[in-house]
């Protein structure tokens, strides 16, 4: 038998300081340490030529990530016109907060989504750069709407055993 459907995968949400921690580890091979200390860098800030000096990433030590909705609304308003009206999130979602949870910040974003990750490497160091477009690329993506996945699952059945295949697309 062959059985297709359609699945969607909502975006993960702005990082926190574990996950950030856990995708630098798991993306870039930077230790906890590294990644902190390159995240300090990234808030306090960075020369930018002629914008002078500024802080790239909001407040890295956070439970939280609710963001704020000016943050929001220039962040859709940006994927709408580099990616299309049809990525745009919804909005509304929202992560349950774990008990004892520090949530008097915002997730982890960068401070203004303008500034591409391209566009500011110039200015960057090599690790800097690396984490900065983690979190840039993160943020973005989690105010994107849900990915949609075409999926078939095929069972064949030989000598009354049952195999199963599956692909998404």
């Amino acid at each position: 038998s062959v059985t297709p459907k359609e699945r969607r995968k909502n975006p993960p949400f702005p990082f926190t300081t574990s996950t950030l921690q856990q995708e630098a580890s798991r993306k870039l091979g930077f230790p906890v340490r590294k990644t902190m200390m390159v995240a300090q860098t990234l808030y306090e800030g960075v020369e930018l030529g002629k914008d002078g000096y500024t802080g790239l990433i909001t407040y890295m030590r956070t439970d939280s990530t609710k963001i704020s909705p000016i943050a929001e609304a220039e962040t859709k308003k940006y994927i709408g016109s580099a990616y299309g009206k049809e990525y745009v999130g919804r909005g509304g979602r929202k992560a349950k907060a774990k008990p004892g949870a520090q949530e008097a910040h915002e997730g982890i974003r960068p401070t203004n989504v303008l500034r591409v990750p391209l566009d500011v490497k110039p200015f960057l160091k090599t690790d800097q750069f690396k984490l900065y477009t983690l979190i840039w690329e993160r943020f973005v993506a989690s105010q994107m709407s849900a990915a949609v996945y075409d999926t078939v699952t095929c069972d064949i059945e030989a000598n009354k055993h049952v195999f199963r295949a599956t692909g998404s697309r």
